[in-house]
């Protein structure tokens, strides 16, 4: 970890008055240490050299690219944007970057590109993605200067957004690429999340990690609730009253393998489903090793239709566990990298299967319509 206190924020701007002014009402205002380079030429140099050093990137969009280029903001941005990209490809972290400018919106609005999600929330404040040297905004009834603002939201994104963002977009791109279309990175990735910081960075203890297994509980519930919306699984495994859950542990069941011919031997939870339910595929919907992979999860994330009674049975499983391995967090994280594998599975599921009339038709038939 870092020892120096302040945000370094690498700066690319070459008018001396405000790279003599700015640097203090940063300090000022969110603690930041402005660093700046009067040409990205120099600032690439020193990305090179000291990337991990940087906490966030800040553009004057109206700057030289090299030491004897012209200050042009359409030679500027579109050659630097790349270059950020490239380096974060390279470097194994995307670095936040923003562009602070007293160009006009007509004149930048089309050379910054919108893959700044750290930041999406100014673009519906103002309607554009750069922040203004002059300009004023209110935000919770006060106004205050752009440049401050910035300043502001770079301090609390670094903050607390920092691991985030490199597990979003560096060290789990491709599942949270998927969960983006399967519009489900509001609700699987808002739970998933918790799950796999504490694998990559420390600060959690491992108590508090292992009360995440109901994070686990409600990625799998969300992902089931889609299934059900693309036909895969019948609806009537949500109860009537909208607040019940999934039942996981029939849901599991249904796409790990076949119809079992021996209902008696099932949880009265489970058989109600199956005389109701007739599976209309023998084979198995998932591959082996995440059928086993998803029992092993619902049976440890509570299996039942209500959230209370699924969050005693965790209590439970860990009561009964944990002791006997010290209390380490390493099966969570095992399951945690599982549902990454899940999530990955599913994605390619759907773009293979993307007619939810068709896959009811193909995977099951309710017996009685009128439940």
């Amino acid at each position: 970890m870092r020892e120096n206190k302040y945000i370094q924020v690498l700066w690319v701007e070459d008018d001396p008055l405000i790279t003599s002014a700015y640097p203090n009402e940063a300090d000022m205002v969110a603690g930041i240490e402005l660093h700046a380079f009067p040409c990205w030429e120099d600032a690439e140099a020193e990305l090179e050299n000291n990337y991990g050093r940087w906490d966030a990137i800040i553009l004057d969009a109206k700057c030289r690219y090299r030491k004897d280029d012209a200050d042009k903001a359409e030679k500027f941005l579109s050659h630097v944007f790349p270059k950020i990209m490239t380096l974060a490809a390279r470097k194994n972290r995307t670095i936040p970057w923003y562009v602070l400018s007293g160009q006009g919106e007509d004149d930048i609005r089309d050379l910054i590109p919108d893959t700044n999600d750290w930041d999406a929330d100014w673009l519906r404040i103002v309607n554009r993605r750069f922040y203004s040297k002059n300009g004023k905004v209110t935000l919770g009834g006060v106004e205050k200067h752009e440049r401050h603002a910035l300043f502001n939201r770079i301090k609390t994104q670094v903050t607390h957004y920092r691991h985030e963002m490199q597990i979003e977009h560096n060290l789990y791109p491709d599942v949270f690429s998927a969960l983006d279309r399967l519009d489900l990175a509001g609700e699987v990735g808002y739970y998933l999340m918790p799950l796999l910081e504490p694998i990559h960075f420390e600060g959690t203890s491992n108590a508090d990690y292992n009360r995440r297994y109901v994070d686990l509980r409600k990625s799998l519930e969300h992902i089931f609730r889609h299934m059900i919306k693309m036909g895969l699984l019948p609806p009537i495994i949500v109860g009537k009253n909208k607040k019940e859950n999934v039942n996981l542990s029939w849901s599991s069941l249904f796409l790990g393998g076949s119809q079992p011919e021996n209902l008696s031997v099932l949880l009265d939870s489970e058989k109600k489903f199956w005389d109701k339910v007739t599976r209309n595929t023998e084979n198995p919907i998932l591959p082996k090793q995440l059928s086993e992979w998803l029992k092993s999860a619902v049976f440890q994330a509570g299996g039942a239709v209500h959230t209370s009674t699924g969050e005693e049975e965790i209590a439970m499983n860990l009561d009964n566990y944990l002791p006997h391995v010290d209390r380490s967090p390493y099966m969570l994280r095992s399951l945690a990298m599982g549902l990454c594998d899940f999530i990955l599975w599913y994605d390619n599921f759907v773009k293979a299967n993307p007619d939810e009339k068709m896959n009811a038709v193909k995977f099951w038939t309710l017996k009685n319509s009128k439940f």
